[in-house]
């Protein structure tokens, strides 16, 4: 089980597009992508990085099984967006999370009749 864990919710246009490019960013990084349409969940051998589109914006959830590995994650999904999205790292916001995913930034329900397609991808 994990014990590091938060999340953070950011305003940006173009949400969607923004997920797909820090796909292909964290390709290299991670060992494996889990793609749900409008979430990706990034796995790394000692935690996760869920990003998920919504409305304008996006939901970042962060955890791993150690404060180095939480960190090294939450770092390269913090410069990924804040280079991509060209935002300022004061946009940021990170809260402290519990198992519930997203619980601490607002639970985002998709519509019924969204469809999505999972499809993980392994990487090195």
């Amino acid at each position: 089980m994990y014990k590091h864990l938060s999340e953070c919710c950011v305003s940006v246009p173009g949400s969607r597009n923004l997920i797909e490019t820090v796909s292909q960013r964290f390709a290299e990084l991670c060992v494996s992508i889990v793609d749900n349409g409008m979430e990706k969940t990034f796995k790394f051998i000692d935690g996760e990085a869920v990003v998920r589109a919504v409305g304008r914006g996006i939901l970042m959830r962060v955890v791993a099984t150690d404060v180095i590995s939480y960190y090294g994650i939450r770092t390269a999904l913090e410069g990924s967006i804040l280079k991509l999205a060209a935002l300022g790292p004061e946009e940021l916001a990170w809260h402290p999370a519990g198992q519930t995913p997203f619980a601490a930034v607002g639970r985002v329900h998709p519509s019924q009749d969204e469809v999505h397609e999972t499809r993980e991808t392994r990487h090195g």
